[in-house]
């Protein structure tokens, strides 16, 4: 039986910040290793070297949405969390 770990994080960023924060992720991608703390809370993930990848877009009268989805099957389970507010990405 598998254990359950999830990561949640919702904040308001200004379009420099995600610029990193995207930078960031694409760098953990290519080294195999995404860590996302924010404050107490951590996860660790090792992307595989085949990833589902999924984006979708909604715009309504004065509000647009993009959501990108990575999946992958983990080889090994290098999930872990603690609690927090404050997103990090570091590779």
């Amino acid at each position: 039986m598998s254990e359950l770990e999830r990561f949640e994080h919702e904040s308001i960023q200004d379009k420099q910040s995600i610029q990193q924060f995207l930078t960031e992720l694409i760098n953990g991608i290519e080294k195999g290793r995404i860590i996302l703390s924010a404050e107490k809370d951590q996860a660790v993930l090792s992307p595989a070297e085949l990833i589902r990848f999924s984006i979708k877009t909604k715009q309504k009268t004065g509000k647009s949405k993009l959501s990108i989805k990575l999946t992958w099957k983990d080889s090994a389970i290098d999930t872990y969390r603690k609690k927090g507010n404050e997103i990090h990405i570091s590779t």
